[in-house]
């Protein structure tokens, strides 16, 4: 079986299949995709952030930061929910046994969560559109910016679902990603305005330097010698996310394999 057979299986019949088939819950998560961009919207509106020399347009800064923070909370919990549910059912223990490597298996199961955050920032960035929002883009850098970030979201992602398969139940990893993003990420206010100690914090998040440089490449156009400053921090974060969530991984295996509690919840 090659990888496009992987995908497809991993995407299409595990992912995409799995989810349309539960109507009330597309219609809820599309909700959920759509209601926070028109909250921070009036919040905007009703609050006058458009006046502040901070944020020049707070709805095309909002509509960045929302369209692309899914990725760093939703996808993140999207592995460590499926290895716990499989956990839950009594399946892990199959999917160990398949043909796959583990890590491989990681790595496929946390693509459908990368594919359903894509059309939730699509929709998201479509949604900005029609709220006025002038988009500018710089292809290269955009894609660029895009690829180093799904990469950190991947080591995350390991890092998030190696956790759950160690301790079982409580997957702390998801819970700070999630606060994060809202808290210290930079996707609905600057970070410029937190507190000194609480902005070295965010520093040490992909999704900060991720969202300026999209905010850079998208709203006004601007190629890689202006956003190298964003670059170079986000590129070094993906490789250090990657390098903890491919080791953690192997060791979290190595423990369940070794203890013999593949089949404990």
């Amino acid at each position: 079986m090659g990888i496009i057979d992987r995908l497809y299986g991993f995407i299409i019949i595990r992912g995409w299949k799995m989810w349309i088939s539960y109507k009330t819950q597309v219609l809820l998560t599309a909700i959920n995709w759509v209601i926070p961009v028109f909250i921070y919207f009036f919040i905007g509106v009703t609050l006058g952030f458009g006046r502040f020399s901070v944020i020049r347009n707070y709805t095309a800064f909002m509509v960045i930061g929302t369209a692309f923070q899914g990725y760093f909370s939703a996808s993140v919990v999207t592995l460590a929910g499926r290895i716990r549910n499989e956990e839950l059912i009594g399946t892990l223990e199959y999917l160990i046994a398949s043909p796959l490597r583990p890590m491989a298996l990681m790595i496929y199961s946390t693509v459908w969560g990368l594919v359903i955050n894509s059309i939730s920032a699509v929709a998201v960035l479509a949604i900005g559109l029609g709220l006025g929002v002038y988009y500018k883009i710089n292809m290269v850098s955009t894609i660029l910016f895009l690829l180093l970030y799904l990469a950190s979201i991947i080591g995350l992602n390991l890092i998030a679902g190696a956790v759950v398969l160690i301790v079982k139940q409580g997957n702390p990893v998801a819970l700070f990603t999630s606060v994060a993003s809202n808290l210290l990420g930079g996707v609905v206010f600057p970070i410029s305005i937190l507190p000194t100690w609480l902005r070295y914090i965010s520093y040490a998040l992909s999704l900060t330097w991720a969202l300026s440089g999209l905010r850079g490449s998208m709203l006004n156009g601007l190629g890689l010698p202006q956003l190298m400053n964003y670059l170079w921090p986000l590129t070094l974060l993906a490789i250090i996310y990657l390098i903890i969530g491919i080791a953690l991984s192997n060791y979290a295996f190595a423990i369940i394999l070794r203890n013999g509690t593949v089949h404990m919840y």
